[in-house]
C-alpha cells in the first residue's frame, strides 16, 4: 500500500511550497488509495509552538487535507533513543566529545582554508573505554553517525532522476544532540520506517539530506523508500519565492478572501502538469483521479498571485455554490459589523457573485445592501448639493413610495424622471448612487434596487433629502 506523509515543523505560519508538498502527498497517496499521514515534527524547543501547530492543522484542513494518522515526534523521544543506541551498539554511531568551542575552531580553520566543513572525526577513533571514562567524568556529549569512507550514495528520483552525491562532502554528522534531542535526519528516517511510508515526497531543498538518511536506512537494515524532490517555487522575479514577493503564507491568502478550492486548486499547477491541456479548474476529487508523480515538472514553478486573483474569482463566479459562498463571505461581512440575515444575504450574491474576486473585496463591494446608515463621501456631498438633486430625490422618493421598488422601476424611473424634470441621465444616477450608498462608484443601482428592502431605500432617501434641504 501506498503509504506518504506531510511532516511540517511547527515554527511558524504555512508557507506556500509546504502546502503544495502537503497536497501532492495526500493525492498520491488517495490516487493509489493509499495511507496519507500528519506528523508534526516538533524537536527543535526554541522554535516550536502549540500556537504555530494549531494553526497548522487549521490552516491543513482549512485547505480540505484529511489524514489517516496523526504523529508528534516530541512523544517518541524513547523510540528514537533506542534506535540511536542500537547504532552504537554496531558500530554505526559513537559519542563525541567536541565542545562547541572546539567544533567553532574547526569551522573557522575551514573557512580560512577556503574549503567546505566537515568534522575531523577526531572522537570517531575513541576506544568504547576511552569513551566510557569520559562519561564519568560528566562530560557532555552527542551521537555522531559514522559515514563510511569513499562511499557515492546513487538513487533515483522520482522526479529528477538518477542523483549521486559523495559521502566526503558531508562526513559524520550528529544524530543526537548532547541535550538528548535528536536530529532531523535520524528521526525522519526511524519516523518514515517505522509508519510505513513508501513515498517521500518533498521540497529539493532535502535533496542534500537524502543521502545521510539513506545511510541510516541501511545501517539499521530498513526498507529505504521512494523520493520525489519537487521543483522550488519563485516569484515573478525568478527568485525564490519570499515575503518581498507579498504573502507567502496559506493564512495571509485565507484571511485576505481566498477559497480553499481556488487555492488548493491553483497549488496543484505549481510544477505538475495535468494531462488535459488548456485545463486549470479541477474539483479535489477529479485531482485524485489524476494526480500522478510522473507528471511534476523538474523545472522551477513560478507563483502568479494574479492568476491566483483570477482562479478564486472563477470559483466565487462559476463553481462554488451560492449557499457555500455565503458560507465563506458571511464571517467577513460580521467581522466588518453586519448583521447578516441568510436569505438576505443568499438573495444579494445572487445579484453580486460576479462582481468581486475575493471575500475581502466582497465587503466593500456588498456593503451598501447591509449599512444601517450611509456615510456620504466628499464627492457624494458635492453631487447632492447641486440644485437639481433634491427634485430628483423627491421624485425618486415618491415613486418607491406609490409603486414598491425594482432594478427595472428604477431604470424605468430614470428615463422618466430626466424628461420631466430636464435632467440628464448623469445627474439622475449619480444623484440616486450619491444618496443610496455614500459613493459615486461601486455596486450597479439597478442591481442594489432589486434586493434592498423597500424601507430601507426610503430611510436613505429621506435622509439624504433633509441634509440638503
Amino acid at each position: 500500500m501506498v503509504v506518504t506523509r506531510f511532516a511540517p515543523s511547527p515554527t511558524g505560519y504555512l508557507h506556500l511550497g509546504n502546502a503544495r508538498t502537503a497536497i501532492f502527498s495526500y493525492l498520491f497517496a488517495r490516487h493509489h488509495k493509499g495511507k496519507f499521514i500528519l506528523r508534526i515534527e516538533d524537536t527543535d524547543r526554541e522554535r516550536s509552538t502549540k500556537e504555530y501547530e494549531e494553526m497548522l492543522i487549521e490552516d491543513l484542513k482549512w485547505l480540505g487535507l484529511e489524514w489517516d494518522e496523526m504523529y508528534r515526534q516530541s512523544e517518541r523521544l524513547d523510540i528514537y533513543h533506542q534506535y540511536a543506541e542500537k547504532l552504537v551498539e554496531q558500530g554505526h554511531a559513537y559519542p563525541c566529545f567536541c565542545s562547541p568551542e572546539e567544533l567553532e575552531k574547526e569551522r573557522q580553520e575551514a573557512y580560512q582554508k577556503g574549503i567546505p566543513y566537515r568534522y575531523s572525526g577526531k572522537c570517531r577513533y575513541l576506544t568504547k573505554e576511552e569513551a566510557e571514562e569520559l562519561k564519568k567524568k560528566g562530560k557532555p556529549f552527542a551521537i555522531r553517525f559514522r559515514v563510511p569512507d569513499g562511499r557515492v550514495v546513487v538513487f533515483r528520483d522520482l522526479v529528477k532522476g538518477y542523483i549521486s552525491i559523495n559521502v566526503d562532502d558531508f562526513g559524520d554528522f550528529v544524530i543526537v544532540r548532547s541535550d538528548g534531542m535528536p536530529t532531523y535526519n535520524f528521526v525522519v528516517v526511524v519516523d518514515d520506517a517505522l509508519m510505513g511510508v513508501t513515498h517521500v515526497i518533498r521540497g529539493e531543498d532535502h535533496i542534500p539530506n537524502t543521502p545521510k538518511q539513506i545511510l541510516i536506512y541501511e545501517a539499521l537494515g530498513l526498507k529505504i523508500p521512494e523520493f520525489a524532490h519537487l521543483p522550488v517555487i519563485l516569484g515573478p522575479d525568478r527568485s525564490k519565492l519570499s515575503k518581498r514577493h507579498g504573502a507567502v503564507s496559506v493564512r495571509n491568502y485565507r484571511e485576505e478572501g481566498y477559497l480553499p478550492e481556488a487555492v488548493f486548486n491553483y497549488l496543484c499547477l505549481l510544477g505538475w502538469s495535468p494531462p488535459e491541456e488548456g485545463r486549470e479548474i479541477y474539483s479535489k476529487e477529479e485531482l485524485i483521479q489524476i494526480f500522478d508523480l510522473k507528471d511534476v515538472n523538474d523545472s522551477p514553478a513560478v507563483f502568479d498571485v494574479e492568476k491566483l486573483r483570477w482562479m478564486n474569482g472563477v470559483y466565487i463566479r462559476e463553481v462554488i455554490s451560492l449557499e457555500s459562498l455565503a458560507h465563506y463571505v458571511r464571517p467577513f461581512l460580521e467581522k466588518a459589523g453586519f448583521s447578516v440575515e441568510e436569505e438576505y444575504l443568499l438573495r444579494v450574491l445572487q445579484k453580486t457573485r460576479d462582481s468581486f474576486q475575493t471575500l475581502s473585496e466582497a465587503v466593500d463591494r456588498l456593503r451598501p445592501f447591509f449599512l444601517d446608515e450611509v456615510n456620504f463621501s466628499p464627492e457624494a456631498m458635492s453631487v447632492l448639493e447641486n440644485e437639481r438633486a433634491l427634485l430628483i430625490l423627491e421624485f425618486f422618493y415618491a415613486k418607491i413610495r406609490e409603486e414598491g421598488l425594482s432594478g427595472q422601476k428604477v431604470k424605468e424611473w430614470a428615463k422618466q424622471a430626466q424628461k420631466e424634470l430636464n435632467v440628464k441621465a448623469k445627474d439622475v444616477w449619480h444623484t440616486l448612487r450619491a444618496a443610496l450608498t455614500g459613493e459615486l462608484e461601486g455596486v450597479g443601482i439597478d442591481v442594489l434596487c432589486d434586493v434592498i428592502p423597500v424601507e430601507k431605500a426610503l430611510y436613505r432617501l429621506k435622509r439624504a433629502m433633509d441634509m440638503v434641504k
